[in-house]
């Protein structure tokens, strides 16, 4: 997924940041993609720099297919809710 800055996305790690994960991010979590001063640019080698959604503060880099839009968040957890049905 291409990100911007200023973007809010919603938090689902992929495997990736499941395993690396160095942030304080829970799933669910809603974040701003953020510009960090000297670092690479979103988007670059798949990662981008996240922050807090009201403040702006820097919470981690994360790759960017851990972040979803409101209508994709809401989706995958219908999609949780099915498999948890099932069981």
């Amino acid at each position: 997924m291409k990100v911007r800055y200023g973007q809010i996305l919603y938090y689902v790690p992929n495997l990736l940041d499941r395993i690396d994960g160095r942030t304080s991010i829970s799933v669910g979590d809603a974040v701003k993609v953020i510009k960090v001063a000297g670092c690479p640019a979103a988007n670059v080698m798949g990662h981008c720099y996240v922050g807090d959604v009201n403040t702006g503060h820097f919470l981690g880099m994360v790759h960017t297919n851990s972040l979803h839009t409101k209508a994709e968040y809401a989706e995958w957890l219908r999609s949780e809710i099915a498999k948890r049905e099932a069981l």
